[in-house]
């Protein structure tokens, strides 16, 4: 079957387009009919756009489906929050729901999806995004194609990539191309058919040999990362005033073009770190406070406040926030890789790319800064502390040098490793020992292996690719901001006295800049495998080792929770109207402390507008947690 086919992905945290760059490799690999240009693995739903969408369903005649050539739109489709859509689909997806839409819009159209999600949640919330869509395209005239695909975080050996593997033989491939070989004939790799890159690196004409800033905030690059940092900006974040740091109203509904930033993090200093569980205990957990500036200004000006209304955010939002790669990973990351780009690691660079922002190409790749050093993108853009993905593994068997003495079998194995038959074996060695991209480069050096003489079967393969910047940079992913549940409410400070004297409605006064404070409670990842390997998890133990200092080093965004409908109405006598029963074990603690300081002011400004005594500390305890 003959098929015209456009690839969409909707992710929060990068497995949906994940599962389709390894979907697309596949059905490319299987048969030349799918039409899949080489390094073509589709667009995220918005960045596709939800006027190109609609016009998907204009694209065939009627009756297309039952024709030679017909159009075909494969979605893979993650599941967040509370059984909400991603950001980067919610345009698309709210555009879908407008009654005015035709319900015929779909008719010539056939869709195939595999839906993300974690079983852990719940038969309800189970990748609930990817089925409310499958109904809305049945209901605007669009025709399944195949049996939806379902893939669990949960499930052994792989999580959701290993359902996907599932789905595409036992099901979509099929349809697709007709009854096969077993899984076994997408093992080889024709290393006639190179990888193509769309970078484009040379050697910038930058000078900052005593500039003792950290590199993204150095004037010469800090707009390059600041556009790259963007990319990463959740949709719904809220916007700032940039002339009096004052959140905007309404603007989590706001398109990102809109943003005084536009969509760049907010910067935050560290006031305390503290860890608040014993030494003695297993579990470091951390009570982190940070000022988050959103305008510059001079310590004598006041705070204006134009809408009382408007704290700086709400209890129960979230903080997400971008952490950095350590020195030490960096450094052993860059040591493995072939000494042409050890050399490169601290020279600035220009990086430009063929792909246009207009084109669906753009989203599969990573818009890296323009001028960047090499070990600068490693710190603090590339997720070399991530876990490869098993297409990870694949793309990396094209730098296998064959001249190295074990180059063809390590070339053999990154192979393996990457296929399902070995679902297994990717699980034993990457999953459970936890081995991330260093780890992978040191274990393979045939990678870093740049002689040319050497293994006598290196005429077996008549094409070897040496990894270069530019391979290198198509190759990683970057890396994906945080979310961590906000512990404090900001119209608490106002009670508390824990804010500075100029605290002005959750707004204060830093080192000259106005922002706010808000409390985050952070557990530290560190274990050990079964085998004695050590890890840990990469933004806690980056907040763990922040100081307190005025330096701004945190990059942030602040966004609405899901705990928008919290009663706060009090009765005449200073009672709440609707009690509220709190359960969370652990860190889950934090957005229950933000709910009841908002509830406490609550009751503490209704007692005070009507001349009521302060409650005293057996009154604050009738709220149970």
């Amino acid at each position: 079957m003959e098929m015209d086919c456009t690839i969409l992905w909707s992710t929060q945290g990068g497995r949906a387009k994940a599962c389709a760059r390894r979907a697309v490799r596949i059905m490319r690999d299987t048969s030349s009919k799918s039409n899949l240009p080489p390094g073509y693995y589709g667009s995220s739903f918005d960045d596709y756009g939800a006027a190109e969408f609609f016009k998907l369903g204009k694209m065939s005649s009627p009756g297309a489906q039952n024709d030679e050539k017909s159009r075909l739109i494969i979605m893979f489709v993650s599941t967040t929050g509370d059984a909400e859509q991603c950001d980067n689909i919610k345009d698309t997806w709210g555009k879908l729901l407008q009654k005015s839409v035709p319900r015929d819009q779909f008719q010539n159209v056939q869709f195939a999806m595999f839906c993300l999600g974690d079983r852990a949640y719940g038969p309800t919330a189970f990748c609930a995004a990817g089925r409310k869509l499958a109904a809305r395209m049945v209901q605007l005239g669009a025709k399944p194609f195949c049996d939806l695909g379902y893939g669990d975080d949960g499930t052994p050996n792989g999580g959701v990539f290993n359902d996907l593997d599932v789905w595409l033989e036992n099901i979509f491939l099929d349809r697709m191309f007709g009854k096969r070989d077993a899984v076994e004939g997408h093992g080889s790799i024709d290393f006639d058919q190179l990888p193509q890159t769309p970078y484009y690196v040379k050697i910038a004409n930058i000078n900052h040999a005593n500039d003792t800033a950290r590199e993204w905030q150095r004037k010469q690059y800090e707009v390059h990362y600041g556009k790259f940092f963007a990319s990463s900006c959740p949709a719904t974040s809220y916007h700032y005033s940039d002339d009096d740091g004052r959140r905007i109203l309404g603007s989590e509904d706001l398109p990102l073009s809109e943003d005084p930033l536009c969509g760049k993090p907010l910067k935050a200093s560290v006031v305390s770190n503290d860890r608040i569980t014993s030494k003695d205990w297993v579990q470091d957990t951390r009570h982190i406070r940070l000022h988050v500036a959103t305008s510059i200004t001079s310590n004598s000006a006041p705070l204006i406040q134009k809408d009382a209304r408007m704290l700086p955010y709400k209890a129960g939002d979230i903080a997400t926030v971008v952490p950095s790669n350590d020195k030490v990973t960096v450094a052993r990351f860059i040591s493995c890789l072939p000494a042409t780009l050890n050399v490169l690691a601290d020279k600035p660079l220009e990086i430009s790319t063929h792909i246009t922002s207009s084109t669906q190409y753009s989203t599969s790749f990573t818009p890296w800064p323009k001028y960047a050093t090499l070990r600068g993108i490693l710190t603090y853009c590339a997720d070399i502390c991530s876990l490869p993905e098993r297409e990870d593994l694949r793309a990396l068997s094209y730098y296998c040098n064959p001249n190295h003495p074990v180059g063809l079998d390590q070339r053999k194995k990154l192979i393996s490793l990457s296929e399902t038959s070995d679902a297994a074996l990717y699980g034993d060695y990457i999953l459970r020992e936890k081995r991330n991209w260093a780890d992978i480069l040191f274990d393979f050096d045939s990678i870093k292996f740049e002689s040319d003489h050497g293994d006598e079967r290196k005429d077996k393969y008549s094409h070897f690719v040496p990894l270069t910047i530019e391979h290198l940079l198509m190759i990683l992913s970057p890396i994906m901001p945080r979310h961590f549940s906000i512990a404090s409410a900001p119209s608490q400070v106002n009670c508390t006295n824990t804010a500075s004297a100029k605290n002005d409605r959750g707004y204060t006064m830093r080192n000259g800049k106005v922002g706010f404070e808000l409390d985050l409670c952070v557990a530290i990842v560190k274990g050990q495998t079964r085998y004695g390997r050590q890890y840990q998890g990469l933004c806690s133990v980056y907040l763990s080792c922040l100081k307190p200092t005025s330096r701004q080093d945190v990059r942030i965004w602040i966004r609405p929770g899901s705990f928008g409908k919290l009663p706060l109405q009090v009765d005449g006598d200073g009672v709440f109207e609707a009690p509220v029963i709190c359960v969370g074990a652990g860190t889950g603690v934090a957005p229950l402390r933000s709910l009841l300081q908002e509830r406490e002011n609550a009751r503490m400004l209704a007692r005070s507008s009507v001349d009521q005594v302060p409650l005293n500390a057996s009154e604050a305890q009738n709220i149970l947690v």
